[in-house]
């Protein structure tokens, strides 16, 4: 059953000040009923489209957790958050396969209202990728397309926020004073390297494999410092 924006941005505001009440809890596992569906709707729909080429299809639910902090980090209402229902497609490092991906799958939306995000250039605290977003089954559907490189990047900043606060993937100020000073040292170069690689990722010539492979090294010895650092507390 669809809820009207009014019972959506009302429980949005139980959850962002931890009031849930036994109906709020209802009406959430009720709404996750209906998201679960909406996504396994889009995940059919893409993967009839897109299995033969061989990319690299994922799809997630945002938890209770991750749409809390969103919640609680922003001034969004529930009713407005893009990204509840996400599908993930990571292709080969080419733009014009991004680029013709792009327009393929918006070609095919007939019935539903949608928005392409264009995060190559101008980055979102160094995120690069495309996204579609669309409402359809009545909950705003978010389609990520990234690149291998941009794929990796995206992957290394993540794991960087589990151990750092996760905050840090949307510009907000940490509190590093819990980790030694080796660890602190080790922060400091993977927030340099993270913003580097991704100012390099968003002036990359594709099609200079010397250069693509040399900023995709970057990377993975940003993630090998990462895994080789003792972050005890």
């Amino acid at each position: 059953m669809l809820q009207s924006t009014k019972q959506l941005d009302l429980l949005g505001e139980a959850i962002r000040t931890d009031t849930m009440t036994p109906a709020d809890w209802k009406l959430f596992f009720d709404l996750r009923s209906e998201w679960q569906q909406a996504l396994t709707n889009l995940e059919l729909d893409l993967d009839k489209e897109l299995s033969s080429r061989g990319f690299e299809l994922t799809s997630r639910l945002k938890n209770f957790r991750t749409l809390r902090e969103k919640l609680q980090r922003s001034n969004l209402k529930l009713s407005s958050v893009r990204d509840v229902i996400g599908s993930r497609l990571v292709i080969p490092d080419n733009q014009l396969i991004q680029e013709g991906l792009v327009h393929e799958i918006t070609a095919k939306i007939t019935n539903d209202r949608y928005k392409v995000i264009d995060r190559r250039v101008n980055s979102n605290h160094g995120y690069r990728a495309v996204h579609i977003e669309l409402r359809r089954d009545g909950a705003i559907c978010e389609i990520q397309i990234r690149t291998q490189l941009q794929d990796l990047w995206a992957a290394t900043s993540e794991a960087f926020g589990e151990i750092v606060g996760r905050g840090i993937r949307y510009g907000e100020v940490q509190n590093y004073g819990r980790f030694s000073p080796v660890a602190r040292a080790a922060i400091s170069d993977v927030e340099r390297d993270l913003d580097n690689t991704s100012r390099q990722i968003g002036r990359v010539n594709f099609e200079n494999l010397e250069e693509l492979n040399a900023v995709k090294q970057l990377v993975v010895e940003i993630n090998s410092l990462i895994s080789n650092t003792d972050w005890g507390l």
